[in-house]
């Protein structure tokens, strides 16, 4: 196991502006109108999850419904089109600086790897990480396979991808990004804490799109 400085990124509203998860729905429902019924179901079940009468795992079934009608084309038009475009241009600057540094760029996320895999097209990211949908032949259905990656399970995780890669993170080198309370198990990991767009004790707050 070799020690390894490593660079841990959220991506929702870290690294882009958005929450992916409502530009999916949106992206769905215009280029296939047919599916514009399902938006006050979505609605519904986000009012139920808030409640607390619907686990996370099943308003998300209701959120990427619509990737079982697209293909692997329509996932990259839509990487493209809505993701790439929302980059904060400091994400992207901080990202490739630690390439350069020496460091590995892992992007962590609770939206789908499905779409969210694509940021490895850029040299400076390692690998990406996030919620897996359940795939068959024919592409990908709107169920969560296992747990929702988020907290804790962000830890799991990492920390899996980092055995299976004879990797250790080099604590005092090391470092994350969030806009997220949530991911206060991630920062754990690591000396250099940073979040974006807020202040949180013990950690360096970094203004990014202002």
């Amino acid at each position: 196991m070799r020690n390894t400085k490593i660079a841990i990124f959220d991506i929702d509203k870290t690294i882009i502006r958005t929450d992916s998860m409502f530009q999916f729905v949106h992206y769905g429902v215009r280029r296939y109108p047919g599916q514009s019924w399902r938006l006050p179901v979505i609605a519904l079940h986000t009012l139920m999850f808030k409640a607390g009468l619907m686990s996370v795992e099943r308003v998300k079934r209701s959120y990427f419904k619509g990737i079982e009608r697209m293909t692997e084309e329509d996932l990259s038009h839509f990487f493209d089109s809505r993701l790439r475009k929302a980059i904060f241009a400091e994400a992207s600057v901080e990202m490739q600086h630690r390439k350069e540094a020496g460091y590995h760029v892992l992007l962590v996320t609770a939206s789908p790897h499905a779409y969210m895999k694509y940021f490895e097209n850029f040299p400076w990211v390692d690998h990406v990480i996030g919620t897996e949908l359940v795939r068959h032949d024919q592409g990908y259905t709107c169920t969560v396979e296992g747990l929702n990656c988020k907290g804790e399970e962000k830890v799991r995780r990492i920390q899996a991808y980092l055995d299976q890669k004879g990797m250790v993170i080099d604590y005092d080198q090391s470092c994350a990004y969030s806009d997220s309370l949530s991911d206060m198990p991630v920062m754990q990991l690591v000396a250099q804490r940073y979040f974006i767009n807020r202040h949180v004790p013990e950690t360096e707050a970094l203004s990014w799109g202002k």
